[in-house]
């Protein structure tokens, strides 16, 4: 019915329209006018005046006919220039310069106009565009002030900088926290790290990393975690990915109040993950699991959930509201588990 509906506009709009127009004619002997735009990948785009732009499945067109002069690619990779006129029966003949050259429908695999660029150009330099790496920067900062009963302050600031291709990412990035209530610290860390990550397959690759951290309230001079193994990439879309991680390494942490330094050989797991909805918001998930190979009763939990909502139309400025737990099964203070509620300004630039 709507294909019948379409037909008949069409036929309509063609008794006041010039004789000389495009002409689309379908197996089921409808009758299309319009301008041919591009046949590419199957699809045959013709421009009306009556609907719009209609996308056309080339496997139900029985023939074409133009009136101004195409570039048409035939699939034994030859191109010819020049006006097509349907002979019937599913054939075509195209007036070239050098001749005339009668060929079936089916044969045809693309077709542009003069003033448009070949589809094969296009999609090489789609795919060239894709494969280059390129640089990401994102900065973000979080700040509170409250006076009156309850005094206090809340500073964080985040940086992060990734290269990025198709199969790795080579990303830096580096953190700052501190926050004071009525007179006293409660959080004063400084981070940063880098990690490079590589896939030689669909799903399987390798990673390496390394992070650095001070916390003064947890009494910590200095933590250093480094990893490496093997990756599997379980999803890889463009609106979702999904890696694990698993490996060995090596972390070493030096206290500040008197407690034995700490340093072994450890495991090294994590889960990243990330979702976006349209352009609505995203959703990015971290989870590393750090035990020691010589006592799994030590270990480190770190997890970080956030939703990244974007402000106005740009692709600029964002906020971020997420959820941050750091677990120590043996720490130097009292408290295991570090929870963080934030809610963080980023922007984002190439």
């Amino acid at each position: 019915m709507k294909h019948t509906l379409i037909t008949i506009t069409a036929l309509i709009a063609s008794l006041g329209a010039p004789a000389m127009a495009d002409t689309v004619i379908t197996n089921d002997g409808a009758r299309l006018t319009g301008s041919i735009t591009l046949i590419d990948a199957g699809i045959i785009h013709l421009d009306t005046a009556y609907a719009g732009t209609l996308e056309i499945k080339q496997e139900l067109v029985s023939s074409f006919s133009t009136d101004e002069p195409v570039f048409v690619r035939l699939a034994s990779g030859s191109t010819m220039a020049g006006p097509v006129i349907s002979s019937g029966n599913g054939k075509l003949k195209i007036q070239s310069e050098d001749g005339t050259l009668e060929t079936e429908m089916t044969r045809v695999t693309a077709s542009w106009t003069p003033t448009s660029e070949d589809p094969a150009i296009v999609a090489l330099r789609e795919k060239e565009e894709a494969m280059r790496r390129q640089w990401k920067f994102r900065g973000g900062v979080n700040l509170l002030g409250k006076s009156g009963n309850t005094d206090q302050f809340d500073l964080g600031i985040t940086f992060d900088a990734v290269l990025k291709g198709p199969n790795d990412a080579l990303a830096f990035f580096g953190e700052y926290e501190q926050r004071e209530k009525n007179g006293s610290t409660t959080e004063d860390r400084i981070a940063g790290g880098t990690s490079y990550e590589s896939f030689f397959s669909e799903h399987y690759g390798w990673y390496v990393r390394t992070e650095l951290e001070s916390d003064k309230v947890d009494q910590i001079d200095l933590r250093s975690t480094s990893g490496a193994g093997m990756s599997f990439r379980i999803i890889n879309k463009d609106t979702q990915t999904l890696v694990a991680r698993s490996g060995l390494g090596y972390r070493y942490t030096g206290f500040g109040n008197g407690t034995t330094n700490e340093s072994s050989a450890t495991l090294d797991f994590g889960v990243a993950h990330t979702y976006k909805y349209k352009t609505f918001f995203s959703m990015e998930n971290d989870l590393s699991y750090v035990p020691s190979i010589d006592d799994f009763d030590v270990y480190r939990v770190v997890h970080d959930s956030g939703i990244v909502i974007p402000l106005g139309n740009g692709e600029n400025w964002k906020i971020r509201v997420g959820l941050k737990h750091e677990y120590d099964s043996q720490p130097a203070v009292n408290e295991k588990l570090d929870t963080t509620y934030y809610s963080r300004m980023i922007y984002s630039w190439d």
